[in-house]
C-alpha cells in the first residue's frame, strides 16, 4: 500500500504544469528516496543467523526420530553356535535378528511378557536346582550312615585263585544301594574301577554335579 501511494504521488507531480516544476523537484527527490527505501526494504536477505534458525531449528527432533536401537533382546527357540542355546535371552544388532534369527525361526523378539515368562521360569529352575543340590548332600550323609567304613558287600563266586566269575557292574552297585539305603542313583553316574578278584575297591558315585561321594565297595565269596 505504501509503494502504491508513492506511484501515485509520483503521477499527480508529472502531470503537473510546467511553471510548477521548482515546486516539484523536492517532492520527486523526496518519493525517489522513499521509493528507493521501500525496495532496499523488500529485497533485503534475511540476516543469517535468522536463516540458520530457520534451516535448523527442526533437525534435532529429526534426528531423534531416525535414530534406531543399536541392539534388541531376542529369546533363542533353537540353538545358534557362538550365541547360546535354547531359552537364552541376548542381545544383537537388529539386522541380525530380522534378517537371521527372526527369519530362520531361531528366536523371536523379547516383548515385555517374554521378559516376565523368563523370569520366572529361571526362577522355578533355580529352586529346582537348589532342592536337587540338598537332595544330593542329604544322599552323601545317608550313604555314609549306612554303610559307614565297612562298605558294601556284594557277593561273587570265586575261583581257586580267588579271582571272580564275572564282574562288578555300575547297574549291581545301583540296585544294592537303593535297596539297602533308600537312595535311587543313575547307574551312568557310578564310576567302577576293574574288579577282577576277591576283596575292596572304591567307587566314586556322582550324586549331583556338586556332590560326590567315596563309596568302599567289598567282593566276597558267595559260599559265606
Amino acid at each position: 500500500p505504501a509503494l502504491q501511494r508513492s506511484l501515485a504521488i509520483a503521477a499527480t507531480a508529472a502531470d503537473s504544469p510546467p511553471h510548477a516544476m521548482p515546486m516539484r523537484l523536492p517532492l520527486v527527490l523526496t518519493l525517489f528516496s522513499l521509493l528507493s527505501a521501500v525496495f532496499s526494504l523488500r529485497l533485503s536477505p534475511l540476516p543469517l543467523r535468522t536463516f540458520a534458525a530457520c534451516t535448523t531449528s527442526r533437525t534435532p527432533a529429526v534426528a531423534l526420530a531416525a535414530k534406531k536401537p543399536k541392539t534388541v533382546q531376542v529369546v533363542l527357540s533353537s540353538k545358534v553356535d557362538g550365541l547360546g542355546k535354547a531359552g537364552d535371552l541376548v542381545s544383537v544388532k537388529p539386522a541380525y535378528a530380522q534378517n537371521f534369527l527372526i527369519a530362520k525361526g531361531l528366536g523371536a523378539i523379547a516383548t515385555k511378557q517374554v521378559l516376565e515368562q523368563i523370569a520366572a521360569e529361571t526362577a522355578l529352575r533355580s529352586e529346582a536346582a537348589a532342592a536337587a543340590k540338598q537332595a544330593a548332600v542329604e544322599g552323601e550323609a545317608a550313604l555314609s550312615a549306612v554303610f559307614g567304613g565297612q562298605g558294601l558287600f556284594i557277593k561273587k563266586k570265586v575261583g581257586r585263585d580267588g579271582a571272580i566269575f564275572g564282574s562288578v557292574t555300575a547297574t549291581e552297585i545301583a540296585v544294592l544301594i537303593e535297596a539297602r539305603a533308600g537312595i535311587k542313583v543313575d547307574k551312568r553316574h557310578i564310576d567302577v574301577p576293574d574288579i577282577s578278584h576277591v576283596g575292596s575297591a572304591v567307587v566314586d558315585v556322582q550324586l549331583h554335579k556338586e556332590v560326590s561321594a567315596k563309596l568302599k565297595i567289598c567282593v566276597v565269596p558267595a559260599t559265606l
